[in-house]
């Protein structure tokens, strides 16, 4: 009936009252809707300025993986220029159980073709890596030296103390020094390598740092926590130990020129 009796009235009449219910009544649905559109547009806005950050981030988090892998290969050709008669430079993957929180396996894209034998040391920039168990034509698989069953012997870098050290399970991973003489106590920092013993490891290979002791044998002997020189999931490129005199030989020179302008490691 309300609708009729404005559609009777003048056209002025019509206008004024009109304005007065929107200033009126309509008002309030007036202003939610204009709110409500605002709120749609700045949902949008906000949609579109996540995608935009997190298109942002991506591109972030890929070039640092770039630089990183980019330091990674600069200290590994330094590397390389000193072991070009020893060593031979691979990719490598690791290998086992999508759900492993630590990996204990990897393959080089290498093998027998390009000198690698079984049992033959494998080392990155940073120090040891692990070794190979197994070599086909162009491939071989091996193990980190978070494997179970690796040992390695190692020694202080001034071949005052030998032990033999050992993967222990967690993460992150970490490794034991058993076996040192009770009689020298080793400090936090002091610096591990291979010792050359037991014919696999060439003698001098970083293999870590004493982080603290955790046992002893009254009289006998010591074992200390250490901190590996390097973790698996931080290898890519490698380089595999291929000439089979260099078993023998003591190659820590090698780490020790390509720490710059002689920093120690």
């Amino acid at each position: 009936m309300a609708a009729v009796v404005l559609l009777t009235l003048p056209r002025a009449h019509q206008l004024q009252l009109s304005t007065v219910i929107r200033s009126t009544v309509l008002a309030p649905v007036l202003q939610l809707q204009a709110w409500l559109s605002d709120t749609r547009a700045m949902r949008a806005r906000v949609e579109t300025l996540r995608a935009e950050r997190d298109s942002a981030t991506a591109i972030l988090v890929e070039l640092q993986s770039v630089e990183e892998e980019v330091a990674r290969l600069r200290e590994l050709l330094v590397l390389a220029e000193r072991t070009a008669s020893r060593f031979r430079a691979a990719n490598l993957y690791p290998a086992g159980r999508a759900s492993e929180g630590v990996k204990k396996s990897f393959v080089v894209d290498l093998g027998s073709e390009a000198g690698l034998s079984a049992d033959a040391a494998v080392v990155a920039a940073s120090g040891l890596v692990g070794v190979l168990r197994s070599v086909a034509a162009r491939q071989a698989t091996g193990d980190f030296w978070t494997h179970s069953e690796f040992r390695v012997s190692a020694m202080t870098f001034d071949g005052r103390v030998f032990g033999i050290v050992k993967p222990l399970p967690g993460i992150p991973p970490r490794m034991q020094l058993d076996g040192a003489p009770y009689q020298l106590e080793l400090q936090p920092g002091t610096e591990l390598v291979t010792s050359g013993l037991g014919g696999v490891f060439p003698r001098g290979i970083p293999v870590g740092r004493v982080a603290e002791a955790v046992g002893a044998k009254e009289g006998w002997a010591r074992s200390y926590l250490v901190e590996p020189a390097i973790y698996p999931d931080a290898v890519r490129e490698v380089m595999v130990l291929v000439a089979p005199d260099s078993t023998g030989a003591d190659v820590a020179d090698l780490w020790r020129a390509a720490t710059p302008e002689g920093e120690p490691r």
